[in-house]
């Protein structure tokens, strides 16, 4: 009898932690959806200028910190995916779920780290795209390739100052990552 009570009492618990953590995370992503608007939706594709396969999504934070995560928008959470440079913005396809689309002009500039959104890869090919949805700056991180990383970086770069969207190098807030003792 106290075996049974025991597991029962674990139970619960474990379901009042569960309820708590996801009543946390749908009130963070009304939260962080109320800020912002709807995504773009992905138009036609266009001429492909460059593309990565198989890149790893590692979650979009809030610009210009590279840990506060972005909930919103279905942005929450990690995966594989397609990237897609095109003249007119960065198609980010995610298997099954919609596509992912950052127009040119929301572009803001790119840079290759070894880290994002919690998570540490040992060489610098973590792609970090700067953009904005609406008024909120972003940065979506993706594991990619050390060369492909690079020219993409270079390529984002290059497409968000042809839109003029384009901030100084190192991204949103490279100054305040800088003073932190970020890298």
């Amino acid at each position: 009898m106290s075996f049974l009570t025991g597991a029962l009492a674990v139970a619960a618990v474990a379901a009042l932690a569960a309820w708590l953590v996801l009543g946390a995370v749908r009130r963070t992503v009304r939260r962080d959806e109320r800020e912002v608007p709807s995504l773009p939706p992905c138009p036609p594709a266009g001429e492909v200028a460059l593309a990565a396969r198989g890149a790893r999504y590692l979650g979009t934070t809030v610009a210009p910190s590279t840990v506060r995560r972005f909930a919103g928008r279905g942005l929450l959470g990690r995966g594989v995916v397609d990237l897609t440079l095109e003249r007119a913005g960065l198609r980010i396809r995610r298997g099954a779920l919609p596509c992912w689309w950052i127009p040119a002009e929301a572009l803001r500039g790119a840079e290759v780290a070894s880290h994002h959104a919690g998570k540490a890869v040992g060489s610098p090919r973590v792609l970090v795209v700067d953009w904005v949805l609406g008024a909120r700056g972003l940065r979506s991180g993706f594991i990619v390739g050390e060369p492909a990383a690079a020219s993409l970086a270079v390529a984002l770069r290059e497409r968000a100052a042809e839109a003029g969207g384009a901030i100084p190098p190192g991204g949103f807030g490279a100054e305040a990552r800088r003073t932190e003792g970020s890298p």
